[in-house]
């Protein structure tokens, strides 16, 4: 699974190191499933154009382990503020259904 190995290396996992996959496999599942509640319905998996997103989703929410249900942490002059993680993605993707909407070059309709 080719988003799985991105997520380990952004995460400084090593390939062969498969004690968390289940646990990212989980999280990559429900990234792509946010995603695709974005896309037009009939879709059963995330266009290769948008697996970056998937991505980056996956390792928001790995970095959010043990803070669910937090709208910010601080310590010790540390401070995350936790957002919707999807909203900067949101024109991305709406970009790409527009472009899906306006391309119908190649499509055969028999009437």
């Amino acid at each position: 699974m080719a988003v799985l190995d991105d997520v380990k290396l952004l995460l400084d996992i090593p390939e062969s190191d498969a004690d968390l996959d289940n646990k990212l496999n989980l999280i990559i599942k429900n990234a792509e499933r946010q995603v695709l509640s974005h896309l037009p319905s009939g879709l059963d998996n995330v266009p290769n154009e948008l697996e970056y997103i998937v991505c980056e989703l996956s390792v928001t929410r790995f970095n959010r382990l043990g803070n669910e249900g937090m709208s910010s942490y601080s310590q010790e002059g540390e401070s995350i503020t936790y957002g919707d993680d999807i909203a900067p993605y949101l024109s991305a993707i709406q970009a790409w259904n527009n472009m899906q909407k306006n391309n119908t070059r190649g499509v055969v309709r028999f009437l």
